[in-house]
Protein backbone atom coordinates (compact mmCIF):
# COMPACT_ATOMS: atom_id res chain seq x y z
CA UNK A 1 0.00 0.00 0.00
CA UNK A 2 1.28 3.35 -1.14
CA UNK A 3 1.71 6.01 2.06
CA UNK A 4 2.79 9.69 2.65
CA UNK A 5 5.22 10.42 5.14
CA UNK A 6 5.65 14.10 6.32
CA UNK A 7 9.31 14.74 7.03
CA UNK A 8 9.60 18.26 7.78
CA UNK A 9 7.15 20.83 9.41
CA UNK A 10 4.39 20.89 11.81
CA UNK A 11 3.20 17.79 11.30
CA UNK A 12 6.71 15.51 11.17
CA UNK A 13 5.85 12.17 11.14
CA UNK A 14 2.45 12.29 10.27
CA UNK A 15 1.48 8.81 7.84
CA UNK A 16 -1.26 8.73 5.46
CA UNK A 17 -1.79 5.48 4.18
CA UNK A 18 -3.15 5.75 0.41
CA UNK A 19 -5.46 2.50 0.40
CA UNK A 20 -6.17 1.93 -3.63
CA UNK A 21 -8.63 4.91 -4.57
CA UNK A 22 -8.62 8.38 -5.44
CA UNK A 23 -7.69 10.29 -2.04
CA UNK A 24 -8.10 14.03 -1.59
CA UNK A 25 -5.57 15.88 0.87
CA UNK A 26 -6.81 19.56 1.96
CA UNK A 27 -7.99 20.91 5.29
CA UNK A 28 -11.34 19.73 4.99
CA UNK A 29 -12.18 17.37 7.66
CA UNK A 30 -13.55 14.67 5.21
CA UNK A 31 -10.40 14.49 2.98
CA UNK A 32 -8.53 10.86 2.81
CA UNK A 33 -4.97 13.33 3.82
CA UNK A 34 -6.28 15.58 6.31
CA UNK A 35 -3.64 18.66 6.75
CA UNK A 36 -4.82 20.97 9.52
CA UNK A 37 -2.85 23.94 8.37
CA UNK A 38 -4.09 27.43 7.09
CA UNK A 39 -1.74 27.75 4.33
CA UNK A 40 -3.91 24.25 3.13
CA UNK A 41 -6.67 25.18 1.11
CA UNK A 42 -9.92 22.96 2.33
CA UNK A 43 -9.71 20.91 -0.90
CA UNK A 44 -5.68 21.33 -1.81
CA UNK A 45 -4.54 18.20 -4.20
CA UNK A 46 -5.75 14.57 -5.42
CA UNK A 47 -3.95 11.72 -5.10
CA UNK A 48 -4.91 9.47 -7.94
CA UNK A 49 -4.37 5.71 -9.23
CA UNK A 50 -4.16 3.85 -12.03
CA UNK A 51 -4.68 0.63 -13.13
CA UNK A 52 -1.29 -0.54 -12.06
CA UNK A 53 -1.56 0.60 -8.89
CA UNK A 54 1.09 3.63 -9.62
CA UNK A 55 0.11 6.68 -8.15
CA UNK A 56 -0.26 11.16 -9.61
CA UNK A 57 -1.00 14.11 -7.61
CA UNK A 58 -3.30 16.77 -9.30
CA UNK A 59 -2.78 20.21 -7.80
CA UNK A 60 -6.81 21.14 -7.64
CA UNK A 61 -6.31 25.13 -8.12
CA UNK A 62 -5.34 25.59 -4.30
CA UNK A 63 -4.49 29.39 -2.78
CA UNK A 64 -0.84 29.09 -2.38
CA UNK A 65 0.20 25.70 -4.65
CA UNK A 66 1.69 22.14 -4.53
CA UNK A 67 5.27 21.45 -5.33
CA UNK A 68 6.90 18.22 -6.05
CA UNK A 69 10.83 17.89 -5.71
CA UNK A 70 10.74 21.70 -5.16
CA UNK A 71 8.80 22.43 -8.47
CA UNK A 72 5.40 23.94 -8.80
CA UNK A 73 2.24 22.16 -10.31
CA UNK A 74 0.18 23.44 -13.08
CA UNK A 75 -3.52 23.46 -11.80
CA UNK A 76 -5.23 20.65 -13.10
CA UNK A 77 -2.35 18.99 -14.43
CA UNK A 78 -1.45 15.54 -12.97
CA UNK A 79 2.09 14.43 -12.01
CA UNK A 80 3.32 11.29 -11.74
CA UNK A 81 4.93 9.63 -8.55
CA UNK A 82 7.63 8.00 -7.72
CA UNK A 83 9.46 6.37 -4.97
CA UNK A 84 11.24 9.32 -2.30
CA UNK A 85 9.25 12.11 -4.38
CA UNK A 86 9.08 15.03 -1.71
CA UNK A 87 5.68 17.02 -1.79
CA UNK A 88 5.42 20.47 -0.33
CA UNK A 89 1.38 21.28 0.61
CA UNK A 90 1.58 24.68 3.43
CA UNK A 91 3.92 24.29 5.94
CA UNK A 92 4.77 20.16 5.27
CA UNK A 93 6.71 18.19 3.07
CA UNK A 94 5.52 15.29 2.38
CA UNK A 95 7.73 12.21 1.35
CA UNK A 96 6.01 9.23 -1.13
CA UNK A 97 5.99 6.03 -0.64
CA UNK A 98 5.24 3.88 -3.74
CA UNK A 99 3.35 0.72 -2.39
CA UNK A 100 6.29 -1.32 -2.21
CA UNK A 101 8.03 0.66 0.25
CA UNK A 102 9.28 -1.59 2.46
CA UNK A 103 13.00 -2.75 4.36
CA UNK A 104 14.69 -4.81 1.82
CA UNK A 105 15.15 -8.47 2.84
CA UNK A 106 18.87 -8.75 3.52
CA UNK A 107 20.58 -9.38 5.87
CA UNK A 108 23.69 -6.54 5.93
CA UNK A 109 26.57 -8.05 8.19
CA UNK A 110 27.00 -6.13 11.33
CA UNK A 111 24.10 -4.20 11.16
CA UNK A 112 20.17 -4.09 12.21
CA UNK A 113 17.86 -2.48 9.40
CA UNK A 114 15.12 -0.24 11.63
CA UNK A 115 13.26 1.74 8.90
CA UNK A 116 13.13 2.95 5.35
CA UNK A 117 13.55 6.65 5.35
CA UNK A 118 13.73 6.66 1.14
CA UNK A 119 13.25 4.91 -1.90
CA UNK A 120 14.39 6.01 -5.77
CA UNK A 121 15.41 4.56 -8.61
CA UNK A 122 18.70 3.17 -7.51
CA UNK A 123 17.77 1.99 -4.51
CA UNK A 124 16.34 2.39 -0.78
CA UNK A 125 17.89 4.06 1.99
CA UNK A 126 17.45 2.68 5.57
CA UNK A 127 17.96 3.97 8.92
CA UNK A 128 20.18 1.23 10.86
CA UNK A 129 22.58 0.48 13.81
CA UNK A 130 25.60 -1.08 14.17
CA UNK A 131 25.05 -4.10 16.53
CA UNK A 132 28.03 -3.84 18.57
CA UNK A 133 28.24 -0.13 18.68
CA UNK A 134 24.55 0.87 18.69
CA UNK A 135 25.90 3.92 16.43
CA UNK A 136 22.51 4.18 13.78
CA UNK A 137 23.66 5.13 10.46
CA UNK A 138 22.04 5.41 6.76
CA UNK A 139 22.56 2.24 4.61
CA UNK A 140 21.81 2.67 0.69
CA UNK A 141 21.03 -0.67 -0.94
CA UNK A 142 20.84 -1.22 -4.22
CA UNK A 143 18.60 -2.38 -6.42
CA UNK A 144 18.37 -6.26 -7.40
CA UNK A 145 19.09 -5.12 -11.03
CA UNK A 146 22.50 -3.74 -11.03
CA UNK A 147 24.22 -6.96 -10.01
CA UNK A 148 23.61 -7.36 -13.37
CA UNK A 149 25.62 -4.71 -14.68
CA UNK A 150 29.43 -5.26 -14.03
CA UNK A 151 30.39 -1.67 -15.42
CA UNK A 152 27.97 -0.27 -12.84
CA UNK A 153 28.91 -2.32 -9.86
CA UNK A 154 32.91 -1.81 -10.60
CA UNK A 155 32.26 2.00 -11.04
CA UNK A 156 29.60 2.02 -7.75
CA UNK A 157 32.73 0.24 -5.42
CA UNK A 158 35.32 2.43 -6.81
CA UNK A 159 33.58 5.43 -6.06
CA UNK A 160 32.21 4.47 -2.85
CA UNK A 161 35.65 3.20 -2.19
CA UNK A 162 36.96 7.04 -3.34
CA UNK A 163 34.61 8.43 -0.88
CA UNK A 164 35.38 6.33 2.53
CA UNK A 165 38.54 8.46 2.29
CA UNK A 166 36.85 11.31 2.02
CA UNK A 167 36.73 13.75 5.52
CA UNK A 168 35.21 17.08 5.36
CA UNK A 169 32.75 18.89 7.55
CA UNK A 170 29.74 19.86 4.92
CA UNK A 171 30.68 16.10 3.20
CA UNK A 172 28.15 13.02 4.14
CA UNK A 173 30.80 10.70 5.62
CA UNK A 174 30.74 7.03 3.77
CA UNK A 175 31.64 4.27 6.11
CA UNK A 176 32.08 1.17 4.06
CA UNK A 177 30.70 -0.79 0.97
CA UNK A 178 29.92 -4.11 0.61
CA UNK A 179 28.23 -7.18 -0.87
CA UNK A 180 25.83 -9.05 0.72
CA UNK A 181 25.30 -13.18 0.55
CA UNK A 182 22.61 -12.90 -1.72
CA UNK A 183 24.18 -10.24 -3.92
CA UNK A 184 23.26 -7.06 -3.25
CA UNK A 185 25.45 -4.10 -2.70
CA UNK A 186 25.40 -1.43 0.00
CA UNK A 187 27.07 1.41 1.31
CA UNK A 188 26.60 2.92 4.79
CA UNK A 189 27.07 6.63 5.73
CA UNK A 190 26.30 9.13 8.57
CA UNK A 191 23.19 9.52 9.13
CA UNK A 192 21.52 13.14 8.67
CA UNK A 193 18.95 13.94 10.50
CA UNK A 194 17.45 16.51 9.27
CA UNK A 195 15.52 17.76 6.06
CA UNK A 196 17.25 18.14 2.13
CA UNK A 197 17.29 21.64 0.86
CA UNK A 198 14.40 20.95 -1.33
CA UNK A 199 12.49 21.12 1.89
CA UNK A 200 13.92 24.08 3.16
CA UNK A 201 13.58 26.61 -0.03
CA UNK A 202 10.00 27.79 1.45
CA UNK A 203 10.84 28.99 4.79
CA UNK A 204 15.28 29.76 4.32
CA UNK A 205 16.52 33.38 4.82
CA UNK A 206 18.99 34.78 1.70
CA UNK A 207 21.98 35.22 4.16
CA UNK A 208 21.44 31.46 5.02
CA UNK A 209 21.38 30.36 1.39
CA UNK A 210 24.43 32.48 0.68
CA UNK A 211 26.02 30.63 3.84
CA UNK A 212 24.82 27.41 2.52
CA UNK A 213 25.77 28.24 -0.90
CA UNK A 214 29.53 29.01 0.13
CA UNK A 215 30.40 25.89 2.39
CA UNK A 216 29.34 23.26 -0.47
CA UNK A 217 31.10 25.32 -2.33
CA UNK A 218 34.26 24.52 -0.38
CA UNK A 219 32.86 21.07 0.16
CA UNK A 220 33.05 20.79 -3.89
CA UNK A 221 36.35 22.01 -3.99
CA UNK A 222 37.86 19.71 -1.18
CA UNK A 223 36.46 17.08 -3.32
CA UNK A 224 37.57 18.03 -6.57
CA UNK A 225 41.74 18.51 -5.42
CA UNK A 226 40.87 14.12 -4.63
CA UNK A 227 39.82 13.91 -7.93
CA UNK A 228 36.04 12.83 -7.17
CA UNK A 229 33.28 14.91 -9.40
CA UNK A 230 29.70 15.03 -8.21
CA UNK A 231 27.77 14.97 -11.21
CA UNK A 232 24.43 15.63 -9.87
CA UNK A 233 24.23 18.34 -7.59
CA UNK A 234 20.72 19.63 -7.14
CA UNK A 235 18.76 20.37 -3.54
CA UNK A 236 17.94 17.03 -2.96
CA UNK A 237 21.77 15.85 -2.21
CA UNK A 238 22.04 18.80 -0.32
CA UNK A 239 21.10 17.70 3.36
CA UNK A 240 20.79 20.08 6.47
CA UNK A 241 22.06 18.64 10.23
CA UNK A 242 20.12 19.31 13.06
CA UNK A 243 22.18 22.47 13.53
CA UNK A 244 21.71 23.62 10.16
CA UNK A 245 24.81 22.60 8.61
CA UNK A 246 24.82 21.69 4.67
CA UNK A 247 26.38 18.27 4.06
CA UNK A 248 26.30 16.87 0.62
CA UNK A 249 25.29 13.74 0.07
CA UNK A 250 25.91 11.02 -3.29
CA UNK A 251 29.03 12.24 -3.65
CA UNK A 252 31.06 10.43 -6.41
CA UNK A 253 28.10 7.88 -6.46
CA UNK A 254 25.72 9.75 -8.87
CA UNK A 255 27.15 8.97 -11.67
CA UNK A 256 25.66 5.76 -11.77
CA UNK A 257 22.48 7.47 -11.60
CA UNK A 258 23.01 8.85 -15.22
CA UNK A 259 24.56 6.16 -16.16
CA UNK A 260 21.32 3.96 -15.77
CA UNK A 261 19.29 6.75 -17.35
CA UNK A 262 21.04 7.04 -20.26
CA UNK A 263 21.10 3.05 -20.57
CA UNK A 264 17.31 2.67 -19.93
CA UNK A 265 15.87 6.02 -20.34
CA UNK A 266 14.49 5.66 -16.99
CA UNK A 267 13.33 8.50 -14.71
CA UNK A 268 16.18 8.13 -11.82
CA UNK A 269 17.75 11.71 -11.67
CA UNK A 270 14.47 13.01 -10.81
CA UNK A 271 14.27 16.54 -12.93
CA UNK A 272 17.62 17.61 -15.12
CA UNK A 273 17.00 21.14 -14.11
CA UNK A 274 20.78 21.24 -12.59
CA UNK A 275 21.90 19.77 -15.22
CA UNK A 276 24.95 21.19 -17.29
CA UNK A 277 25.05 21.82 -21.23
CA UNK A 278 27.84 19.52 -21.27
CA UNK A 279 25.81 16.74 -19.63
CA UNK A 280 22.72 17.25 -21.59
CA UNK A 281 24.73 17.05 -24.75
CA UNK A 282 27.00 13.85 -23.71
CA UNK A 283 30.31 16.04 -23.59
CA UNK A 284 33.37 15.66 -21.30
CA UNK A 285 31.94 16.16 -17.47
CA UNK A 286 34.69 18.38 -15.70
CA UNK A 287 34.83 19.92 -12.23
CA UNK A 288 33.15 22.60 -13.72
CA UNK A 289 30.02 20.67 -14.14
CA UNK A 290 29.63 20.55 -10.85
CA UNK A 291 30.24 24.66 -10.71
CA UNK A 292 26.93 25.10 -13.07
CA UNK A 293 24.70 22.93 -11.18
CA UNK A 294 25.60 24.18 -8.48
CA UNK A 295 24.81 27.58 -9.52
CA UNK A 296 21.11 26.08 -10.82
CA UNK A 297 20.38 24.88 -7.31
CA UNK A 298 21.29 27.85 -6.01
CA UNK A 299 19.29 30.25 -8.86
CA UNK A 300 16.59 27.88 -7.63
CA UNK A 301 17.04 28.44 -3.94
CA UNK A 302 17.51 32.22 -4.10
CA UNK A 303 14.49 33.33 -6.25
CA UNK A 304 12.01 30.12 -5.53
CA UNK A 305 12.12 28.96 -9.39
CA UNK A 306 14.31 26.35 -11.84
CA UNK A 307 16.51 28.49 -14.29
CA UNK A 308 14.51 26.42 -16.98
CA UNK A 309 11.23 24.86 -16.71
CA UNK A 310 9.49 22.90 -19.86
CA UNK A 311 6.37 20.19 -19.99
CA UNK A 312 9.04 16.80 -20.60
CA UNK A 313 12.69 16.45 -19.07
CA UNK A 314 14.04 16.17 -22.69
CA UNK A 315 12.64 20.20 -23.01
CA UNK A 316 15.03 21.37 -20.48
CA UNK A 317 17.63 20.00 -21.47
CA UNK A 318 17.51 21.55 -24.83
CA UNK A 319 16.75 24.60 -22.72
CA UNK A 320 20.06 24.59 -20.55
CA UNK A 321 22.02 23.67 -23.84
CA UNK A 322 20.33 26.06 -26.31
CA UNK A 323 19.14 28.66 -24.37
CA UNK A 324 20.09 32.35 -22.50
CA UNK A 325 19.76 31.39 -18.71
CA UNK A 326 17.30 34.23 -16.75
CA UNK A 327 19.83 36.58 -14.62
CA UNK A 328 19.49 36.14 -11.10
CA UNK A 329 19.16 40.17 -11.10
CA UNK A 330 15.99 39.63 -13.58
CA UNK A 331 14.20 37.08 -11.29
CA UNK A 332 14.68 38.75 -8.18
CA UNK A 333 15.36 42.34 -9.11
CA UNK A 334 15.90 43.68 -4.89
CA UNK A 335 18.83 41.25 -4.75
CA UNK A 336 22.41 42.52 -4.44
CA UNK A 337 23.89 42.43 -7.56
CA UNK A 338 27.15 41.20 -6.95
CA UNK A 339 25.85 37.98 -5.80
CA UNK A 340 23.83 38.01 -8.96
CA UNK A 341 26.79 38.21 -10.64
CA UNK A 342 28.40 35.31 -9.12
CA UNK A 343 25.04 33.04 -9.80
CA UNK A 344 25.37 34.21 -13.60
CA UNK A 345 29.02 33.64 -14.17
CA UNK A 346 28.40 29.83 -12.94
CA UNK A 347 25.45 29.18 -15.42
CA UNK A 348 27.98 30.94 -18.32
CA UNK A 349 27.20 27.92 -21.39
CA UNK A 350 31.00 27.51 -22.16
CA UNK A 351 32.77 25.43 -19.04
CA UNK A 352 35.82 27.74 -19.44
CA UNK A 353 33.92 31.36 -18.78
CA UNK A 354 32.53 29.65 -15.32
CA UNK A 355 34.54 30.35 -12.28
CA UNK A 356 38.29 28.02 -12.66
CA UNK A 357 36.90 25.73 -9.54
CA UNK A 358 34.56 25.13 -6.76
CA UNK A 359 37.33 27.15 -4.66
CA UNK A 360 37.08 30.26 -6.62
CA UNK A 361 34.01 30.57 -6.38
CA UNK A 362 33.46 29.91 -2.55
CA UNK A 363 36.18 33.05 -2.24
CA UNK A 364 34.13 34.88 -4.49
CA UNK A 365 31.09 34.44 -1.87
CA UNK A 366 32.97 34.95 1.00
CA UNK A 367 34.24 38.31 -0.27
CA UNK A 368 31.29 40.24 -1.11
CA UNK A 369 29.41 38.37 1.87
CA UNK A 370 32.31 39.89 4.00
CA UNK A 371 31.36 43.44 2.47
CA UNK A 372 27.13 42.91 2.17
CA UNK A 373 27.06 40.34 5.46
CA UNK A 374 29.89 41.44 7.85
CA UNK A 375 28.12 39.83 10.83
CA UNK A 376 27.24 36.49 8.69
CA UNK A 377 31.17 35.42 8.69
CA UNK A 378 31.90 36.41 11.86
CA UNK A 379 29.18 34.52 13.44
CA UNK A 380 30.64 31.45 11.35
CA UNK A 381 33.45 31.83 12.79
CA UNK A 382 32.41 31.84 16.23
CA UNK A 383 30.22 28.69 15.72
CA UNK A 384 33.62 27.27 14.33
CA UNK A 385 35.41 28.09 17.43
CA UNK A 386 33.18 27.08 19.76
CA UNK A 387 32.49 23.15 17.22
CA UNK A 388 36.42 23.18 18.10
CA UNK A 389 36.03 23.47 22.03
CA UNK A 390 37.20 26.85 22.40
CA UNK A 391 39.73 27.81 19.21
CA UNK A 392 41.62 30.25 19.99
CA UNK A 393 41.23 30.47 23.63
CA UNK A 394 41.80 27.10 24.01
CA UNK A 395 45.56 27.69 22.36
CA UNK A 396 46.06 30.22 24.33
CA UNK A 397 45.24 28.39 27.27
CA UNK A 398 47.47 25.37 26.70
CA UNK A 399 50.38 28.28 25.83
CA UNK A 400 50.19 29.86 29.16
CA UNK A 401 50.63 26.73 30.64
CA UNK A 402 53.92 25.56 28.92
CA UNK A 403 54.84 29.26 29.97
CA UNK A 404 54.44 28.42 33.08
CA UNK A 405 55.80 25.04 33.17
CA UNK A 406 59.27 26.46 31.79
CA UNK A 407 59.34 29.04 34.67
CA UNK A 408 59.39 26.61 37.18
CA UNK A 409 61.80 23.81 35.78
CA UNK A 410 64.08 26.96 34.97
CA UNK A 411 63.83 28.16 38.91
CA UNK A 412 64.37 24.43 40.11
CA UNK A 413 67.48 24.57 37.65
CA UNK A 414 68.51 27.72 39.33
Amino acid sequence: MAKLRVVDGPLTGTEYALKGGPAAAGRHADCAVPIPDPRVSRNHAEFIPDDNGDYAIIDLGSANGTSVNGIPLSPGNPRALCGGDEIRMGRNTFRFFSGDARIPNVDIPGFTLEDILAEGGMGSICRAKRKDTGQEVAIKILHRGYARHEEFVNRFIQEARASERLSHPHIVKVFNVGKTDNGRYYYSMELVRGPTLTQKIPSLKREEALTIFMEIADALEYAHRRGIIHRDIKPDNILIGEYGEPKLTDLGIAVLDQAEMIQTGQRVLGTPHYMSPEQASGGIITAATDVYSLGATFFHVLSGSPLFDAATPEQIMIKHVRERPRSLAEAVPDFPPEISAIVDRTLEKDPARRYAGAGRLRDELAKRIRVLYPDLLRGELEDERRKSGGGTMKWAAAAAILLLLAAAICFFLW
